[in-house]
């Protein structure tokens, strides 16, 4: 089947572009804070280089340098194809027009944001360092008992701690429990701001876009396994980025739109990221 390239059609499609575009700018992209490597032209894979940490030593005046051999590992990440298709008949495209478009933008771009936030959630569930245990609010001990263990294995720069709509509110309750003028000046900035602030180090990311999967984060889900983890434990890989076309469907009078986009994601360091297991709805 032939594109159609009417001038209607292709408005219709901007419009969705661009207001898919939108809903993605606003929303959390937990791949923004992992390592993103674009996937090159004529390639299947892209590899991420892991170096092992080196001593530099004193050494005597005079006296000849001993190289050192830079010991390196490889970690391999191999994007896939993600899909999302509607129809769109001839009907609801010349009764609803531009409005059609645009929702059909909003739906698919958001089913764009929660397939990439439910990817890098679902790594949460691999680190093998484990803490917590079922039907246990998230508490701060065992965020300061997860942030020593990164920090003894080195996990470089900030940590990130993504949670569900009910560990965020339980985090919140770790501030309104303390009544010094830190946790309220801090309890002050997340009602004003949506956003809480850093907790020993870490900054929790509030991911609302989580709609599929089986206990590793689905909204639903009695218990959750989240994680405390470095940008640098988790690689993400874009093949190509989301992106709409159109295609018509003669015998159901209809134009066929078609959201693809291909991506990859993965752990790159099992020793930089914490596996919190807590509870999540109760």
């Amino acid at each position: 089947m032939a594109n159609t390239t009417t001038t209607t059609l292709t408005e219709l499609v901007q419009a969705s572009i661009g207001q898919a575009r939108v809903t993605t700018s606003q929303g959390i992209d937990l791949t923004s804070v992992i390592e993103n490597r674009p996937l090159e032209d004529g390639k299947g894979s892209a590899t991420f280089p892991r170096y092992d940490s080196e001593v530099m030593a004193s050494i005597a005046e005079g006296t000849d340098a001993t190289a050192t051999a830079f010991d390196t590992t490889a970690v391999t990440i191999t994007p896939g194809e993600y899909v999302l298709s509607a129809n769109l008949t001839d009907l609801a495209s010349k009764r609803a027009g531009m409005q059609a478009a645009i929702d059909i933008g909003r739906v698919m771009g958001e089913a764009y944001l929660a397939a990439k936030n439910q990817a890098v959630y679902a790594l949460c569930d691999g680190f093998s360092t484990a803490l917590g245990t079922t039907n246990t609010n998230i508490t701060e001990a065992l965020i300061q008992q997860a942030v020593g263990l990164l920090r003894a294995a080195k996990a470089p720069g900030m940590l990130y701690m993504p949670v569900t709509p009910y560990v965020y509110a339980d985090l919140l309750g770790l501030y309104s429990s303390n009544t010094d003028s830190i946790a309220a000046s801090l309890m002050e900035n997340a009602q004003v701001n949506g956003q809480l602030p850093m907790i020993h180090g870490v900054q929790p990311i509030l991911v609302d876009s989580l709609v599929t999967g089986t206990g590793t984060g689905e909204a639903e889900e009695a218990d959750t396994k989240t994680a405390i983890f470095s940008g640098s434990a988790l690689g993400f890989v874009q093949e190509w980025d989301f992106r709409i076309e159109t295609q018509r469907d003669a015998s159901l009078r209809a134009n066929e739109w078609v959201a693809t986009a291909s991506m990859g994601f993965g752990e790159l360091n099992d020793a930089w990221g914490v596996e919190l297991l807590v509870d999540n709805k109760d």
